[in-house]
């Protein structure tokens, strides 16, 4: 009898742990969740119009009937159709339309990078487990990560896994609808305008920067040849290097450089009324410098230097200026250092000269009109025009804020300005650059909707490519003349000149901004 007790006891426990092992498998086998969608926080643009998670798809979630199978007639074929009803397992899939049906949901799901996606090279891309790798994606990975979110839904279902008739679908919403995300200071029409301008022009290599005067904040910064975040093997070793953002790489400088020199200039008490003779060439120490094909200027003040862009004038000039000063004045304007946008988004540096290069004449005259040892980003050109336009040095805005789940707008720290050029100065800059394109070698740049002012520039870059020195060639400027509101720079990286290949970007930008 004992033993029989002990049998008995040991079949009941048997009995008792199969029958919680059944429960627990019945319960996790009771329903069967699909994930319609994954979302990361949101990159918008200043006014909170989104750059990812703009554009939409619909997905259906499926219980497999005979009446779900004829509204999706147009979506598989009639076999893929009868395995997929055959097997009984909810399933997902892409419709162009909602769909009315109690045997399908629809739901609008966001696509992260629409195809006509905005300043990619600002944004970044992911890598396959959806980590940012570059730009804005990268460098606030955490925070768009965190503020992420999914979107599920569940059927119940038998033990093998069968939707069961008539039961209701749960939909559970982790966070999906979220607005969280990184606030730029890109205005998505002003980047648009940029966009096209460049991609519509003989430049196939190069950069755009538009800058809002007062704030330092940039509304558009692209770059050509642009690349897709979703396609980015397809830009890889790709001719003249898709991936790079030019916006943020430094180049020899040139002409456009002698709007500082003059304002340099003017500050130092220099009168621009004063007159100098340009013969075509100039001698410093050994070297002989030229203006462009050996032409002579004649007697020539700096308004008109600056409308001809006279290489012996500036030349000339800088004998009588003080090397350090000058680098000084570079330093506060923004150049030989690096943009620092967000932790991991920072400009090339560019190049200064060492100031005891500067002792070196030879070496000066050729920095007084931009070339030797100096090279800056266009987004350090952009300060710098800033500064000519307005007086003021402003360190360059990428970011605005922050957004939370709900869409609150956290900014972050407004723009320190420090006032480098005078009144004075500013108006007589104003005046001279309004006049190169009016009356000297930027007529390409001439509008009748607008006052524009600013300079062209071609650098010598010392690369050779089938025998022929490229040139990087620029316009930098902005608008209004009398009182700038916009600072807009152009680079083409393998140009003829920046009158012919820039000049044209920079008018159809700023007729593009007034005009939308």
């Amino acid at each position: 009898m004992l033993i029989s007790l002990c049998f008995m006891a040991l079949l009941l426990k048997i009995m008792d742990i199969n029958r919680e092992n059944y429960s627990a498998v019945t319960l996790s086998q009771s329903t069967r969740t699909l994930t319609v969608g994954e979302k990361r926080g949101t990159v918008y643009d200043r006014s909170l119009i989104p750059l990812t998670n703009s554009e939409k798809k619909l997905i259906a979630a499926v219980t497999p009937t005979v009446q779900s199978a004829e509204y999706l007639k147009s979506y598989f074929t009639a076999e893929e159709l009868t395995d997929k009803i055959n097997d009984g397992y909810p399933f997902l899939c892409t419709v162009d339309e909602e769909i009315i049906n109690e045997h399908i949901y629809t739901f609008t799901v966001p696509v992260r990078y629409s195809e006509s996606i905005l300043a990619p090279h600002i944004i970044g891309y992911l890598d396959s487990e959806g980590e940012g790798v570059s730009g804005i994606e990268k460098a606030y990975n955490r925070y768009l990560s965190e503020n992420g979110g999914g979107l599920t839904v569940s059927f119940q279902v038998d033990a093998v896994g069968r939707v069961l008739a008539g039961m209701d679908k749960t939909v559970r919403d982790s966070n999906f609808s979220s607005k969280a995300g990184v606030v730029l200071t890109l205005d998505s029409t002003v980047q648009a305008i940029a966009e096209a301008a460049l991609t519509e022009s003989s430049i196939k290599s190069g950069a755009v920067i538009v800058m809002k005067a007062g704030t330092g904040e940039l509304l558009a910064a692209a770059s050509v040849p642009a690349f897709h975040p979703d396609r980015v093997g397809e830009s890889l070793g790709a001719e003249n290097s898709p991936l790079v953002n030019k916006a943020f790489s430094a180049y020899s400088v040139g002409s456009v450089f002698k709007s500082v020199v003059a304002a340099f200039a003017l500050e130092e008490g220099f009168s621009a009324e004063e007159c100098y003779e340009c013969k075509g060439e100039i001698t410093v120490g050994d070297t002989t410098f030229r203006c462009y094909n050996g032409k002579a200027h004649g007697e020539t003040d700096m308004a008109s230097a600056l409308e001809n862009s006279c290489n012996t004038y500036f030349i000339n000039l800088s004998r009588r200026l003080n090397g350090k000063r000058l680098l000084s004045l570079c330093r506060r304007l923004g150049f030989g250092e690096s943009d620092t946008f967000a932790s991991s988004m920072v400009t090339s540096s560019g190049a200064l000269p060492a100031a005891e290069s500067l002792g070196i004449k030879g070496n000066f005259a050729n920095f007084s009109f931009g070339q030797g040892d100096f090279s800056a980003t266009p987004v350090q050109l952009a300060s710098a025009y800033h500064a000519l336009a307005t007086g003021y040095a402003v360190s360059p805005v990428l970011v605005r804020g922050l957004t939370d789940a709900e869409g609150l707008l956290t900014l972050t720290e407004s723009t320190v300005k420090e006032k480098v050029f005078s009144d004075s100065t500013v108006k007589q800059i104003r005046k001279m650059l309004a006049g190169v394109v009016s009356d000297g070698l930027a007529d390409k740049a001439m509008s009748e909707l607008l006052s524009l002012s600013g300079k062209t520039g071609t650098a010598q870059s010392g690369i050779y490519q089938q025998g022929k020195e490229i040139c990087r060639t620029w316009f930098t400027g902005f608008f209004p003349s009398e009182n700038p509101n916009y600072i807009v720079v152009v680079l083409n990286e393998n140009g003829e000149g920046g009158n012919v290949d820039c000049a044209p970007v920079f008018k159809k930008i700023c007729e593009g901004i007034v005009g939308g």
